[in-house]
């Protein structure tokens, strides 16, 4: 892609952005990590009062002053402890009938020639006060919901893990090459689908787990028991580094060494390590397998890639983007493969050991 015609996508992309934030009737604040406002939307100008062009590089707690105090200072929190912070309050409504601001704010890395800290809030603004009996019933709903969700995808992986095991045991009795592919090929596409719901859990936990600071070297640790690899050679020497990461990050890595060992023909080592570049750190996470053909490079982070897609790296990439961290494939063929993730500056740390 030319440079010209890059710079027309991102500006395209970003006046759709604005526009479908600007057509939103919820409000929405971004301030950055000083607390001014980079932007705000016309739902929140409605809400506050004032001429929207002059919001920006305004101080948040002027911006939103007209608001109860709790949505100025769970901007500040979000900022500060890199985290979502729900905030539920109540409104006068600048003295018509009361509102409920049911809003969330919540810290995240903003891209650019440089990586700098940012947070948002954003808002249901619902008409009167929500009895506390059926906010508590509402909570409740959600989790018996969730509960039942669990059990019905147990009892269908269940169900799916005694069709495959069928499916492979009639392979023994059936001669017929042509019906032996149909067999493998029904067996493949069981598989494919207990990993799709398999990964309905891993998003449900996605979505109720907050980022938070994760010492790296247990979660490595974790990870090799999780991935059931006490036949390799795991090296996990490293720095008593932390992350700003969702805690499946674990996941992330145990994802990295289940993939090694189901890809990797004559693996016996895997090494996990840790460097700066610049402002940023980098985990990699190497093995002395073959490395990754050529072929399968453009399509290596695509959703379902491999051939045990229960372990994608697709979500990996989706886990460590939560945090603003990022992952690649920097090996070469026949040296092995090499997974580096890079963690931009002011989401990790290094304890004195």
């Amino acid at each position: 892609m030319s440079g010209a015609s890059g710079e027309k996508n991102e500006r395209v992309e970003g006046r759709v952005s604005q526009g479908v934030l600007d057509a939103m009737s919820d409000p929405v604040c971004v301030v950055d990590g000083e607390g001014a406002v980079l932007y705000a939307n016309t739902a929140l100008a409605k809400l506050c009062g004032g001429i929207l062009e002059e919001f920006p590089g305004k101080p948040a707690g002027i911006v939103l002053g007209v608001l109860p105090a709790g949505v100025a200072e769970s901007l500040f929190e979000a900022l500060r402890e890199k985290k979502r912070v729900r905030v539920n309050v109540t409104w006068d409504g600048k003295g018509n009938e009361p509102l409920i601001l049911d809003g969330e704010a919540f810290f995240f890395p903003l891209s650019g020639q440089e990586t700098l800290p940012a947070a948002a809030w954003t808002a249901r603004v619902l008409p009167g006060k929500v009895p506390e009996a059926e906010i508590a019933a509402i909570a409740a709903s959600r989790r018996k919901a969730r509960e039942l969700l669990a059990v019905v995808r147990h009892d269908i992986l269940n169900q799916l893990t005694i069709l495959i095991g069928f499916l492979q045991y009639s392979e023994d009795f059936v001669e017929d090459p042509q019906l032996r592919e149909f067999l493998g090929k029904e067996e493949a596409a069981g598989q494919a689908i207990q990993a799709q719901i398999e990964f309905t859990r891993d998003f449900q936990e996605i979505l109720t787990e907050d980022p938070r600071w994760i010492a790296v070297p247990p979660a490595v640790r974790s990870a090799v028991i999780m991935s059931d690899a006490g036949n390799y050679d795991i090296e996990t020497g490293m720095r008593p580094i932390e992350v700003f990461a969702s805690p499946l990050i674990t996941h992330v890595f145990a994802i990295l060494i289940k993939n090694a060992i189901d890809h990797a023909t004559g693996l016996t080592r895997i090494t996990f390590s840790e460097s700066v570049e610049g402002s940023d750190l980098v985990i990699a996470c190497e093995d002395d397998g073959p490395g990754i053909p050529e072929s399968e490079r453009k399509t290596l982070f695509d959703r379902g890639h491999g051939r045990n897609r229960g372990y994608s790296l697709w979500l990996s990439r989706e886990i460590l983007a939560i945090s603003g961290a990022t992952l690649e494939e920097k090996g070469r063929e026949g040296c092995g493969a090499r997974f580096e993730i890079r963690i931009p500056e002011g989401m990790w740390r290094c304890q004195s050991p």
